[in-house]
């Protein structure tokens, strides 16, 4: 969810609000496939060239292909960069350099159907399992920087078992996907039944509960160390949420700004620098013997 969803049109919400006391079943299938498609960059392929110093490689997830990029020598430890909902790799770039000074491989890659990457339809749990698939195909990962909803997908990996590493850094992640689908179903005028609806549809396409997907109820049985950046102007994921991810981690550290929002967090050079020396363990502005609030 790193790109905001634009307010849909009154046109659009007057039709679903008509459908849905018509047609309920129909109103939640449109619901569903609304809810799991991402707004694809216009610029995709373009945006890709920002990454022209990488080795592109794919790899296949449900029968799509996956594009990834990876920086450094091969027989480095290595660094997943993850990005949130609506983004894409090229925004993660700002944390390759930091990371390639510090001695790591870097690789980044585009969400199913995000950036270059094949697909039309996806959610939180293939974040997951692509995050796997990649930390699997180049292997030696040490530590995760992910944003927003890359850092859910990110967690729920670390929690089912699918992957192990270190470290992790999430920058701007949530913390109550349900509140957001709520939220979501008054941008559409969608009915509590119909949205009630499209959760219990999209549980069954993934087979698991939504309440399983939150973070903070992951949070406490995972060993990997955490640094949560989260800015206190960000309007779309607000501060209070990666406060919470920060709460439930057990010993996790909350670095918070201001100013930069939600996208141009990813940026900042105070931010890559500190996660670059968090993961490597390196005594920085977020080496204190206390959480810093």
């Amino acid at each position: 969810m790193s790109a905001a969803f634009s307010l849909p049109k009154i046109s659009t919400n007057v039709r679903f609000a008509a459908s849905a006391l018509l047609f309920p079943e129909l109103a939640g299938a449109w619901a569903e496939r609304m809810f799991l498609t991402p707004p694809r960059a216009r610029d995709a392929a373009a945006t890709a060239l920002d990454l022209i110093d990488a080795r592109q490689t794919y790899i296949e997830h449900k029968r799509r292909l996956i594009s990834t990029w990876r920086w450094g020598s091969r027989d480095a430890p290595a660094v997943l960069l993850a990005h949130g909902w609506g983004g894409n790799a090229a925004q993660m770039r700002p944390f390759v350099f930091p990371l390639l000074q510090a001695g790591y491989r870097v690789i980044a890659y585009d969400q199913p159907a995000h950036g270059v990457s094949e697909g039309k339809l996806t959610g939180l749990p293939d974040f997951a399992d692509v995050l796997a698939e990649v930390a699997s195909h180049h292997g030696n990962v040490q530590a995760v920087i992910a944003h927003s909803l890359g850092g859910a997908g990110a967690a729920l990996a670390l929690a089912w078992g699918r992957v192990e590493f270190r470290k992790i850094v999430l920058v701007s992640p949530p913390s109550d996907l349900v509140g957001y689908s709520r939220r979501f179903a008054r941008w559409y005028w969608i009915p509590e039944p119909v949205r009630k609806a499209m959760q219990k549809a999209i549980e069954e396409r993934y087979g698991v509960l939504w309440e399983d997907l939150e973070v903070p109820r992951v949070a406490p049985r995972l060993a990997a160390q955490a640094l949560v950046i989260h800015d206190r102007d960000d309007r779309m994921m607000p501060w209070t949420h990666g406060a919470s991810v920060a709460r439930h981690w057990p010993g996790a550290r909350l670095l918070t700004t201001d100013g930069l929002g939600h996208r141009r967090i990813l940026a900042d050079e105070r931010v890559t620098l500190a996660a670059a020396d968090f993961v490597a363990g390196r005594a920085s502005l977020v080496d204190s013997p206390a959480p810093l609030y």
